[in-house]
């Protein structure tokens, strides 16, 4: 069987050509390196040397070995390098996933610093919503997830915990009456209302149905859309009212004024989810670096 010290007394007696040096370079005696490079011959079954009294000289298959044996140990020592970096955290891989209101938030740039920090590991990331990405992060297929509580049952193993609290605004028609100063849950009664449907952002969806209940009314809801965009395009067009993140105020659509809520729970905080057991070292920077901008 050929080892790596095989490989390594070959190149050395390659680059020398003579024994006795290349037994000095490897600090061995000479005769067991003789040994050594004809046992690694016989498992070859060819000749990689010449031999005379006074010369040494590769062979034809001795030339071609050279080039695969430095191939061969400069990838082990590739190899060995990446695995270090990637025990360090500075190599590797995670599987991020966020709902799309998220990247409308601070996200965006803790990621690109993230990248910057560790240009050697690889973000994938994939849009879903709250509960697909919990049930992801309990498959093994997300390492962490960026949601809004999706109200289930949060499985064992998996710890949630809030990350960025974000108070919702009232995103209305220019010109509306509710347009000219901040207000209240219970102003928007009998208004209609553009939501998020249940089934795309459910957070979203329980939070304006509980703060609508809490102020003794039903949401009057005329239009549904998945996209934060489409939303606020619609309120520009007098679909409606919505109530949204107010890290939504970033799309500044012509018609449209977004004011405050008063009200002190209307708040949809997101969620930093991730499995307790499992986590690599480049999860955990990446989680470092969250929490060190959280806004509570």
């Amino acid at each position: 069987m050929i080892e790596l010290r095989h490989l390594r007394y070959f190149i050395a007696v390659a680059e020398e050509l003579n024994f006795t040096r290349a037994a000095q370079r490897l600090h061995m005696a000479q005769p067991p390196l003789s040994i050594q490079i004809r046992a690694l011959e016989e498992e070859l079954e060819v000749q990689l040397f010449e031999r005379d009294k006074r010369r040494v000289a590769l062979t034809q298959a001795g030339r071609h070995f050279l080039e695969r044996a430095r191939g061969i140990l400069r990838e082990v020592e590739d190899a060995k390098g990446e695995a270090r970096s990637a025990a360090s955290g500075e190599i590797g891989a995670i599987s991020l996933g966020y709902t799309a209101s998220s990247m409308l938030s601070s996200l965006p740039s803790i990621l690109r610093d993230f990248q910057l920090a560790h240009p050697q590991v690889h973000m994938n990331l994939h849009e879903m919503t709250s509960v697909d990405q919990l049930d992801a992060v309990n498959a093994r297929t997300l390492d962490l997830a960026i949601l809004r509580h999706p109200g289930v049952e949060i499985p064992a193993g998996i710890a949630i915990e809030e990350w960025l609290r974000s108070p919702l605004v009232a995103a209305i028609p220019a010109g509306h009456p509710l347009a000219a100063a901040p207000l209240h849950i219970r102003d928007l009664r009998d208004h209609p209302l553009v939501m998020y449907p249940r089934q795309a952002g459910i957070g979203l969806y329980w939070k304006v149905q509980d703060l609508c209940a809490k102020a003794g009314f039903r949401p009057r809801m005329v239009q549904e859309a998945r996209e934060a965009s489409t939303i606020i395009g619609l309120v520009a067009a007098g679909v409606g009212i919505a109530i949204v993140p107010s890290h939504t105020r970033c799309i500044a659509l012509g018609g449209v004024i977004y004011q405050r809520i008063l009200d002190k729970d209307a708040v949809s905080p997101l969620h930093l989810a991730y499995r307790t057991a499992d986590q690599g070292v480049h999860l955990r920077k990446l989680l470092v670096q969250l929490r060190a901008r959280r806004k509570m």
